[in-house]
């Protein structure tokens, strides 16, 4: 057995990740968007913007390390494959094999939890044996599996990087990390996980108030709030739906082509609003309804350049994951450039974020307004794909 304490300031940044030691700890956050659950995870393009932990590591091992999170999420890349943490619920790639990682969904994954407390420290044990693997969060067992691929690879002798990823908006704080190398097969000591404990029987019909029971009543009222809003503001004229699952609320203008999501997942939320684009039909189809986005932040800039500043930064980075059908738009502001998923905006669990979107709304609102008065047109019913934007 090999105990490989990590020494902090030997774990190296990539990309757009950035480090900064504070009291011993290591902090630990991008400015670059990282992940995006709606495709295929990407893993090279995420791993452009992480840090790397020295050596590389051979199996079976066992990291553990300390850690805080405030805001979601942060991936653990072992080799080929990932493991996320706090990522939000509509994340169906949790866990990827390391050996043979495929980027479709893991129906292991489906029922691992791997929310975390935000705001404080909590120590994560990850066990890859040869014929199991686990996942402990604070002490208790998250995930548990003898069906990973991995297990079945012969090349047991392989060593493994592992590197470690922010997501955009997050920082991760780092206390301790550690990687144990065993020289044969570590049993793992089993806790209580069954697969079958997040597969709750979904209510006949989900209702606004049963989507955000399990947030705190400050996150309730934020979202009460901004629903009331939402929906009084004309022309924008927003319509609201439930996902038929329970966990998505959204706020879609038909008429100007923007949309606003919040996805709950027990006492956890995550929302974001963009320009959204039309799936249906074949993908060379897919289209926009619109785009204000640039104009609508020059028009915030005008009196408030600090709200159109934080919602420049907040916008979503373009990770290639749509490959050649990929809608991305350039937007720039104040001198930089930002290539991004139509606009789409990434809000944080605080409530100065949804000050913000209700800012940003109600500023979009006024110049939906303006622009009727003086007859402008507000959409573009098909906007050709822009391969030339990726370049």
């Amino acid at each position: 057995m090999r105990v490989h304490d990590i020494d902090l300031t030997e774990i190296k940044p990539s990309g757009k990740a950035r480090v900064d030691i504070v009291d011993g700890m290591l902090n630990v956050w991008t400015t670059h968007s990282v992940t995006d659950y709606h495709f295929n995870l990407r893993g090279n393009c995420n791993k452009r913007h992480n840090v790397l932990l020295p050596g590389e590591y051979r199996l079976p091992f066992r990291i553990d390390m300390t850690v805080k999170l405030d805001y979601p999420a942060f991936i653990l890349f072992i080799g080929g494959g990932h493991i996320t943490f706090a990522s939000p619920g509509d994340d169906n790639r949790r866990i990827e094999d390391i050996a043979k990682p495929s980027g479709k969904p893991n129906q292991d994954g489906d029922s691992y939890d791997n929310s975390l407390p935000f705001g404080e420290f909590v120590d994560i044990s990850v066990t890859y044996n040869r014929d199991e693997m686990q996942i402990l969060i604070g002490g208790e067992e998250r995930f548990y599996s003898r069906k990973m691929p991995y297990m079945r690879v012969k090349e047991y002798e392989n060593y493994y990087p592992i590197s470690i990823v922010a997501a955009k908006l997050s920082t991760l704080t780092i206390k301790s990390i550690s990687v144990t190398e065993f020289d044969g097969n570590n049993p793992a000591v089993r806790g209580a996980f069954e697969e079958t404990r997040l597969r709750m029987p979904p209510e006949s019909k989900p209702t606004f108030e049963s989507v955000i029971s399990g947030l705190s009543d400050v996150f309730q009222n934020e979202v009460r709030e901004t629903d009331a809003f939402l929906k009084s503001l004309r022309p924008l004229k927003f319509k609201r739906t439930i996902d038929k699952n329970g966990g998505k609320i959204t706020y879609v203008s038909t008429d100007f082509g923007v949309s606003y999501a919040v996805k709950t997942y027990r006492n956890r939320l995550s929302h974001n609003f963009g320009w959204y684009i039309v799936t249906s039909g074949k993908p060379e189809t897919w289209h926009q309804r619109a785009d204000h986005m640039q104009e609508t932040l020059e028009y915030i800039a005008q009196t408030d350049p600090h709200l159109a500043s934080r919602m420049f930064y907040a916008v979503s980075d373009c990770i290639g994951c749509a490959g050649s059908v990929c809608l991305g738009q350039l937007y720039k502001f104040d001198g930089q450039t930002r290539l991004s998923c139509h606009g789409r905006v990434v809000l944080r669990m605080c409530r100065d974020d949804f000050c913000d979107v209700r800012e940003f709304f109600r500023h979009t609102n006024a110049l939906m307004e303006q622009k009727m008065t003086n007859g402008d047109a507000l959409i573009d019913k098909k906007y050709p794909l822009r391969k030339e934007s990726l370049s």
